[in-house]
């Protein structure tokens, strides 16, 4: 298949974090006479206590939790005008997100990548797991961009969880936990916000909540709504399009609560999503500042349906829960090709290339657990999980005039696709279809002891048993093996296993512990596409094959963290830091082959080392502060072959350095208060290889990104002024180099959303 984005796998600054920490933590001893003298009651300046379901156990302050977590309220996120994923995930530590555009992304963590964005790819696996509730929703690729509204928090879990969450969590989980219906109060809320994006035009959303109960206290309603219109801010100046790449979103989710009797509690939603970007965040430098060039359209779009039916019921001595999601998908990505066909199949003739890459998905997911009560001594789950998904990938490309120019190049004026080919329609280079059906059965548990009583000891481990089936059939002139023979062909992957996690955790004080976790992360194996060997025969050969490989294995990593959970000067200080040290082996990476075409094989070993921090300090009864940060030293150990990569070289696309400082100063009124919040994220550059001889090494620069809003606050309604890439820094994500010379103009890079001022308005009955 044609590749849209050759893959490849890669900053070396730093930042004195430290020394950041260091201050932080002398303003909170300190704050008092910085500020002012300090209140009688000291306990009024404690930071606010944030609570976590991650353990699945039950929700449990985050400071007593052994688990590297970050936690984000979606109502700080409301006020500086950021919603979508993208918006929340740049600012964590230890996390970055390649994207193209909104809902085609991958998320990385911990400096653990295998490849770069690839629509294309139908076997691309996941490293890190996206949950709404108890539903996976992650898809490698295409992450649903769910916006944040009505929920309760995000928890992001770094590391693998493998135990808990299951093979896409080899590097970590982040969770979106809605708010559920209130069985005893009738509310609701809305919100609108109006903006301006600087190249571009004018935004828009709206949002509503309604929460109802039927019948007191023992069922109730919620239904949420959401829009938004974002102006586009990228120029087609082929197609003399201005801001030719906006989005349209909607949402709806209706959740449904039913108590019938008090150890028994049903949750019941329906989540309908539908994303439509109109054209991607590419630029091309070469051309000019936010201006691309493309002979056809580029787009997505994402229809999704979520269901869940979740039931908990208090059998005394523990919880039984069952958790049944099924998941609707339909993706089409619309994607330019003109550059791979003209320096492929056209030479010296460039004709509009427009090749749709399609993805129906049914998932289905059952998970059943027995979860123990969490004030004895021995706290434990057990549970079993059952998975079936089904996809079918369609790929068609569509080439005006293509027969008529291929026919001239290889002397056959009666040339057409569709006869010689059997491809839907005349001027189609490719057309090809795949399916896939994947089966998982999983059984897993974990369990915590006090073995002293300031002494835990966490024990866990999930057995697996994954099954994919696949099959397809290719042709036209780039996927047939010569006309009239399509390229079909079937395969099969299968793997079994047992992953454990243990935890050791030591309670210094009853505010201060310190934990030693170590994990193993796995992800499944998948089958490959075939490379066709009227195009690729000479490149297998030169590796000594006949035929790419069928399929790939999984790969697995084992995962070390020291950390510390600290609160500090009455409450008013938490601190939180952590190292870790990652082996992955077997590494699923992709060969490229000079025909265009690649396989994805088990080849080479990574390992990645670093630090991570979180801190926030309330330094006065106005005054929050908060920094977090992460350095990663993420390499390859020992040579991989396939990649030109040498021991030691920096895995690409991932940032060594992120540094957030925050904060948040309020001055209270007679009615109300005024609130101005800002925060600043660094992040260093990056590289698109491992090996900077490699063909695909470019460096992605470092950025920086500047937030800030003022608003009026009051119990029921607020408003709030805010502006996003206040600098207009060039959010530069990912970028792909020309693999295509003088038929393309210069590398393809993707930016993010730049400077972007509103008005926010928000009330609540």
């Amino acid at each position: 298949m044609l590749e849209g984005h050759p893959a490849s796998i890669a900053s070396r600054h730093s930042a004195p974090m430290g020394g950041m920490a260091f201050a932080l933590a002398s303003l909170a001893l300190w704050a008092p006479g910085a500020f002012g003298a300090a209140p009688a009651d000291s306990e009024n300046l404690a930071l606010q206590e944030i609570v976590v379901s991650a353990t699945r156990v039950g929700e449990e302050s985050l400071q007593k939790v052994p688990m590297a977590i970050s936690v984000i309220s979606p109502a700080a996120l409301d006020g500086k005008g950021l919603s979508s994923l993208s918006d929340f995930v740049g600012e964590l530590p230890s996390v970055n997100m390649q994207s193209v555009s909104p809902g085609e992304n991958v998320i990385d963590m911990r400096g653990l990548v295998s490849s770069e964005v690839n629509p294309t790819n139908a076997q691309q696996r996941s490293l890190v797991a996206l949950y709404l509730d108890d539903a996976s929703i992650g898809q490698e690729g295409f992450n649903p961009d769910l916006h944040v509204y009505d929920l309760e928090r995000i928890e992001v879990i770094r590391g693998p969880q493998g135990t808990l969450y299951g093979a896409g969590s080899m590097a970590g989980t982040i969770r979106l936990i809605t708010k559920k219906p209130d069985l005893t109060a009738f509310s609701g809320d809305g919100d609108v916000s109006v903006s301006q994006t600087k190249h571009g035009g004018t935004n828009t959303s709206e949002r509503a909540m309604l929460n109802l109960p039927l019948i007191p206290d023992r069922l109730a309603a919620r239904l949420v709504l959401y829009r938004s219109d974002d102006s586009g801010y990228i120029d087609n100046t082929e197609l003399h399009r201005r801001d030719a790449n906006p989005v349209y979103s909607t949402q709806e989710r209706l959740s449904v609560r039913w108590s019938p009797v008090d150890t028994l509690t049903v949750d019941a939603s329906a989540t309908l999503a539908r994303l439509n970007a109109l054209g991607r965040n590419a630029v091309y430098p070469q051309l000019g500042d936010y201006t691309y060039a493309s002979l056809t359209p580029e787009q997505l779009s994402d229809y999704f349906k979520l269901y869940n039916v979740t039931a908990d019921w208090d059998v005394s001595f523990a919880h039984l829960i069952s958790s049944t999601s099924y998941t609707q998908r339909h993706i089409a990505e619309d994607e330019s090709f003109e550059a791979i066909d003209e320096s492929l199949l056209t030479p010296g003739t460039r004709l509009p290339a427009g090749n749709v890459n399609g993805n129906d998905l049914h998932k289905f997911q059952e998970e059943l657990r027995l979860v123990g009560r969490p004030d004895q001594p021995l706290r434990w789950i057990a549970g079993a999980y059952f998975e079936r998904d089904s996809q079918f990938y369609p790929q068609n490309l569509v080439s005006p005039g293509f027969d008529s120019t291929f026919g001239a190049e290889i002397g056959d004026p009666a040339f057409n696709s569709q006869t010689d080919y059997g491809t839907p329609a005349p001027d189609t280079p490719f057309y090809g279809t795949i399916n896939l059906v994947e089966r998982q059965f999983a059984l897993f548990g974990e369990a915590t002891y006090s073995i002293l009583p300031r002494l835990d000891v966490t024990l866990g481990a999930r057995y697996f048993d994954f099954k994919d089936d696949f099959s397809l059939f290719f042709t036209g002139v780039a996927g047939a093996i010569a006309p009239g023979s399509p390229d079909t062909g079937s395969g099969q992957q299968r793997s079994k296993g047992v992953n454990p996690r243990g935890v050791l955790t030591y309670r210094i004080t009853d505010q201060v512990m310190v934990f030693g976790e170590a994990a193993r992360g796995f992800r499944y194996g998948g089958v490959n596409e075939p490379a066709p060997i009227n195009f690729c025969a000479d490149a297998l050969a030169a590796l000594g094959l006949k035929e790419s490989p069928q399929s790939f294995g999984p790969d697995h990593l084992w995962s070390y963290t020291l950390g510390e959970k600290g609160t500090f000067a009455d409450g008013r200080l938490v601190m939180n830091i952590d190292g870790f040290y990652v082996k992955w082996d077997d590494v699923q990476t992709i060969h490229n082959l000079p025909c265009g075409y690649n396989f994805t094989q088990n080849a080479g070993k990574v390992k990645s080392q670093g630090v991570e921090l979180e801190a926030k300090v309330r330094a006065s009864s106005a005054l929050t502060l908060g920094l977090s940060g992460s350095f990663t030293d993420a390499t390859a150990n020992g040579p991989i072959p396939n990649l030109g990569a040498v021991d030691g070289d920096r895995a690409p696309f991932f940032p060594r350095t992120i540094v957030t400082a925050s904060g948040q100063y309020e001055v209270p009124l007679p009615r109300g208060k005024i609130q101005i919040s800002t925060d600043y994220t660094y992040r260093s550059d990056a590289f698109t290889d491992f090996s900077p001889q490699s063909f695909f090494y470019a460096r992605i620069p470092s950025s920086v990104l500047l937030n800030a809003s003022l608003g009026y606050v009051t119990d029921r309604w607020s408003v709030t002024l805010y502006g996003t890439n206040l600098t207009s820094n060039r959010l530069i994500s990912l970028i792909d180099v020309n693999t295509y010379g003088d038929f393309q103009p210069g590398n393809v890079e993707y930016w993010g959303r730049p400077r972007t001022i509103g008005v926010h308005a928000h009330v609540k009955f």
